[in-house]
């Protein structure tokens, strides 16, 4: 596979391999400042098979030199190998996690078999797929290493900086979470860390850089000032949402946590406090509401379960616990009627 590029996130090197161009060309525009030259013993090594045609859910496509054991329905592995044939996620992918001389190589097979006329009304189609193959073939695989080796946890929120610490907004998707994050960021002095998944050591939040999403709402109260976004190419037309960059000069590469809020959309406002204790636990069950990060933790538990070690899944709640110790935690009922500035109030009323 000659078509490859290196990425880098806190620290940890992955270099990405493909037999299909055009996806590592749309994976450097997607990953942007994460990209750098390809190491020769990076940390983890991640390898794309794209193939076209029907897909056979119960057809191994990887080369395998030693017998496999059946694990079940859908996997099969030995002592340095495991295989998923079906991951129920997504079609035509199948996975393969690998040691190897004390290094993770990582397998992706991809069937691209699309209808005739998703490719007849949206010639681009495959963009879709290069955009959800970024969760398996980068995403994924940094965010189980940095939580299996150096005790990190990923949580679904977002993230500011600002004077008085970082202001942590968490929740499912359609709670406002973006709306007042660009809100807070007409306010002098805030800064954008991360708008979807920050990770955490308990201490400090460090951002998952990804693409940001933004609704036509949001880029109306943008207006003219992006605020240190730009535009990412993509195709018009296969996003109900704009995307962009975070410009990497002046960015935080970690924030310790003021406060955290949980919202969700109430009659009248209001600010409930919570215990840090009440607060993990519903970060812990927003990540399972939440699909990418639930999609995320049915593809650690595979390498997870074939390679345990002790105490790990207890030390990812516990992380999130420290983290809700460190900051304020409180539920934040919004009142759609009385608008985002409403919101803005309350949380920076809190904060100080």
């Amino acid at each position: 596979m000659k078509n490859r590029l290196g990425v880098r996130m806190h620290g940890v090197s992955l270099t990405l391999e493909s037999n299909h161009s055009p996806l590592i060309e749309y994976a450097a525009e997607h990953l942007h400042s994460l990209v750098e030259a390809p190491r020769q013993t990076p940390d983890l090594a991640v390898q794309c098979h794209w193939s076209l045609g029907e897909w056979d859910p119960e057809e191994n496509p990887f080369a395998t030199p030693a017998a496999m054991n059946v694990i079940g329905k859908r996997m099969l592995g030995n002592a340095e190998d495991l295989i998923w044939l079906d991951t129920l996620r997504m079609k035509g992918l199948q996975l393969r996690f690998r040691r190897e001389s004390g290094q993770w190589l990582f397998e992706v097979a991809y069937r691209f078999h699309p209808k005739k006329e998703k490719i007849e009304n949206v010639p681009e189609y495959e963009y879709k797929k290069y955009f959800s193959l970024m969760s398996y073939l980068v995403y994924y695989p940094l965010m189980w290493h940095l939580e299996s080796f150096r005790g990190w946890t990923v949580f679904h929120a977002s993230a500011l900086a600002s004077a008085r610490g970082g202001i942590l907004i968490g929740g499912l998707g359609g709670v406002g979470k973006t709306t007042t994050c660009v809100a807070l960021m007409q306010r002098p002095g805030i800064e954008l860390v991360a708008e979807n998944i920050i990770f955490t050591d308990g201490e400090f939040v460090y951002p998952c850089y990804e693409p940001i999403r933004l609704d036509e709402n949001s880029l109306a109260m943008l207006g003219n000032d992006l605020k240190g976004l730009t535009p990412m190419t993509f195709p018009e037309g296969l996003k109900d949402k704009a995307l962009f960059h975070l410009q990497a000069h002046g960015r935080s590469e970690q924030v310790k946590p003021a406060a955290l809020f949980l919202p969700q959309f109430s009659p009248q406002r209001y600010l409930t406090p919570l215990t840090p204790e009440l607060a993990a636990e519903k970060m812990a069950a927003m990540n399972r509401l939440t699909r990418e990060l639930d999609d995320y933790g049915w593809y650690a538990a595979a390498p997870d379960m074939h390679w345990p070690r002790a105490g790990q899944a207890a030390q990812r709640f516990e992380v999130l616990r420290r983290l809700a110790g460190q900051a304020r935690c409180f539920e934040l009922g919004i009142d759609r009627s009385a608008g985002v500035e409403a919101v803005v109030e309350d949380i920076l009323g809190a904060v100080n």
